[in-house]
């Protein structure tokens, strides 16, 4: 990811469903950053407590991925949507909070997860905090790609436009671990593989990757996968629990 930090502040913010909070930010700093960019990730900096925002780095701030939605091609403002009400961290307690004018700063953009944009067939699986990674692959894979699109959402409220016209499956629920599993029995697969990407909870995708590797024979390599979080942990903890997994490999 490009080392670059813009510093920024809110240019508005709504909360458009019941765990969805929408910010768009931007600054003179984002004139260089294009519609092209729509589906690549950013790390989002936030100023711990009593820090200011001259403080406002990657060394000291609260550090956390979000997918872009929306680049305004005029002004380069980065649309964001923030998961809120489902659990408690440094950056859900942003959001809610977030007024109109509120620094902040971005680092990045990164490179999309997924990179074939070639293939026949793909299986795109996400829920709320990577369904802006899913719209953007929606949007960008060839027209003539047959997709299976399964995105998990808690309650029917959650449900947001994705500008497509492509046939998306949400699958509304609380247990996410085995209904997301279902969705997936009546996949049908071709002689050449799918390619998939999936972005979820860590212990589902692993879950999932197993599956498509046993049951569907999928190789590995065409699987995309991101544990965006994990249940039981928060961000920090998270992280770095898969830097100890890391070091000990």
């Amino acid at each position: 990811m490009s080392k670059q930090v813009r510093k920024a502040r809110v240019l508005s913010t709504e909360q458009i469903t019941p765990h969805l909070q929408r910010i768009t930010v931007g600054s003179d700093e984002f004139k260089g950053l294009t519609p092209a960019y729509t589906g690549n990730y950013v790390k989002v900096l936030i100023p711990r407590d009593g820090a200011t925002d001259a403080e406002l780095n990657v060394k000291t701030a609260y550090m956390r991925s979000y997918t872009i939605r929306h680049v305004d091609p005029a002004t380069g403002a980065l649309t964001l949507d923030f998961v809120i009400n489902m659990h408690q961290g440094p950056a859900t307690d942003w959001a809610k909070a977030a007024k109109v004018g509120d620094n902040l700063a971005i680092a990045g953009p990164g490179p999309k997860k997924l990179d074939n944009l070639s293939h026949s067939h793909y299986v795109l699986l996400g829920d709320l905090t990577s369904v802006n990674a899913i719209k953007a692959y929606l949007e960008q894979l060839p027209a003539s790609a047959r997709i299976d699109a399964f995105v998990h959402v808690p309650t029917k409220q959650d449900i947001i436009d994705l500008n497509t016209s492509r046939a998306v499956n949400w699958v509304v629920t609380h247990t996410p671990d085995t209904c997301m599993s279902s969705a997936l029995n009546n996949l049908e697969c071709t002689a050449q593989a799918p390619v998939v990407f999936m972005a979820l909870e860590a212990g589902l995708v692993r879950k999932l990757k197993t599956r498509l590797d046993e049951q569907y024979a999928i190789p590995r390599g065409n699987i995309v996968a991101s544990g965006y979080w994990k249940k039981g942990l928060n961000a920090e903890r998270y992280k770095q629990q898969r830097q100890q997994e890391a070091e000990a490999v």
